[in-house]
């Protein structure tokens, strides 16, 4: 009776702890972000680190105007950086990471579900003044992570994210800047 009642409780006790196991756990550990030529600047900053099921992750996007005149910057379905996702260390199309956004909420010409997402590819132009900044904050949400590594941040249907110009020109240009976000896992035992 003492094996049986030891088998029960050891059983009972590895299947709640695999229960603890279940979801793994992630932290940003470093983000780079390579500039362009262009009269812009970007940087991502991680606010909040830890990326779990119930707690994203949060990165603070921020578009910097440097140069000494008006800049237009246009993006597809919200303003000002549009649909941003990870690509994870693979190919394309393998787990691509969309990052959460309460502008999405707020735009008609965006519908983010469960498992969908849905622009009507309206683009949205504004100005950013000489000197000035735009931030904008985005979640990553540990459910839709599939493997930790470096992941490169993009558009989420389009690699380049935005476009600008200035008064010098009416042709749009993209901006492109390479930004790494690096994820690991993070262990769950002590």
């Amino acid at each position: 009776m003492n094996r049986r009642q030891y088998l029960l409780t050891s059983t009972a006790a590895l299947a709640g702890l695999s229960g603890c196991l279940g979801e793994t756990e992630y932290t940003v550990t470093d983000v780079s972000v390579a500039y362009t030529t262009a009269p812009l600047s970007l940087e991502v900053v991680a606010s909040d680190a830890g990326i779990t099921v119930d707690s994203p992750g949060v990165l603070d996007v921020r578009l910097h105007n440097t140069s000494e005149t008006s800049i237009d910057v246009r993006s597809t379905g919200t303003w000002p950086f549009g649909l941003l996702a990870l690509d994870p260390p693979t190919e394309r199309d393998s787990g691509t990471v969309l990052l959460l956004s309460d502008h999405y909420a707020d735009s008609e010409h965006v519908e983010v579900g469960e498992n969908s997402v849905w622009t009507d590819n309206e683009t949205i132009s504004r100005s950013v003044d000489a000197g000035a900044s735009v931030t904008e904050r985005y979640e990553i949400h540990g459910d839709r992570i599939y493997r930790a590594g470096d992941h490169t941040l993009r558009g989420y249907f389009e690699p380049v994210f935005l476009s600008y110009r200035s008064g010098e020109t009416e042709e749009w240009v993209p901006f492109r800047a390479e930004v790494v976000v690096t994820i690991t896992k993070r262990s769950l035992l002590p």
